[in-house]
């Protein structure tokens, strides 16, 4: 199957489900109809989370969502002579917004405005066959040669969150912190991650091996040949539950023979 790059989220797909993979990585289909919600607020609060600490907190953040809502702060670049996109949230991403802000200023208040924002990588897995992997940190702050990398989350409490226990396996984490250890020669012993849930404003934070580091690119580069050499013919879906929240339900055809 076609393959140009991989990231955590597209070996999240490809994992789940090879037929949805196809359809949206290989085919390409476009999403019928306006996209997610959940992706939308996504977009909608790590944007004012990043204007926020970029422009070192001089603006209140419910200033600052105002703007991203009405188009002053665009989501994404605006070609020149585009006018801005007014943005809407059903109720109950209204009701959440406040407490996620809150939980935003609470840890601004604790950690600074220090750092970048929306770090944007990309490198070879395995040169020089550019097998590469690309992403964005959300937050990456270094204080006496030591790196902290924070990923804010928007998900609801549930099973699915990361906990103590857990989150020292997360391929996400794990492969930003190689990211840091590439770029900037530092041990793994002096990163440190975490994962920031704004509903409750819990920090779950975790460090890894120099091992956990290494595996983190294998994985991905496992995934990314197991893409390359699959035929489109071979992809197969996946059918549960999560069926529901899938783009390409409507014309999956392992979900109708269910």
């Amino acid at each position: 199957m076609n393959i140009t790059h991989i990231s955590i989220s597209r070996k999240s797909v490809w994992d789940l489900c090879t037929q949805q993979y196809k359809f949206k990585y290989h085919l390409k289909v476009p999403i019928q109809g306006e996209e997610p919600i959940y992706f939308l607020y996504g977009k909608i609060v790590h944007k004012v989370a990043e204007t926020y600490v970029t422009e070192k907190g001089k603006r209140n953040l419910g200033e600052i969502a105002r703007d991203v809502m009405i188009g002053n702060i665009p989501l994404e670049r605006v070609d020149e002579g585009h006018k801005p996109q007014r943005l809407f949230l059903p109720n109950e991403y209204q009701n959440k917004l406040p407490e996620h802000l809150r939980s935003i200023q609470k840890l601004t208040d604790q950690i600074g405005t220090d750092g970048i924002t929306e770090h944007e990588f990309r490198y070879d897995l395995d040169p020089p066959h550019n097998r590469e992997v690309t992403g964005f940190i959300d937050r990456l702050i270094e204080k006496d040669g030591k790196f902290f990398i924070i990923d804010y989350k928007t998900s609801k409490k549930g099973l699915y969150r990361k906990n103590r226990h857990t989150i020292t396996e997360d391929l996400q984490l794990r492969t930003y912190a190689k990211v840091v250890q590439k770029e900037y020669g530092v041990e793994a012993k002096n990163i440190k991650a975490a994962l920031y849930y704004l509903e409750g404003a819990n920090l779950i934070g975790a460090s890894f091996s120099q091992a956990s580091l290494d595996s983190a690119e294998s994985e991905l580069l496992e995934a990314y040949k197991q893409i390359q050499q699959t035929p489109p013919e071979n992809a197969y879906g996946n059918v549960g539950d999560w069926c529901r929240r899938c783009d390409y339900v409507k014309i999956c055809p392992f979900y109708r023979m269910s």
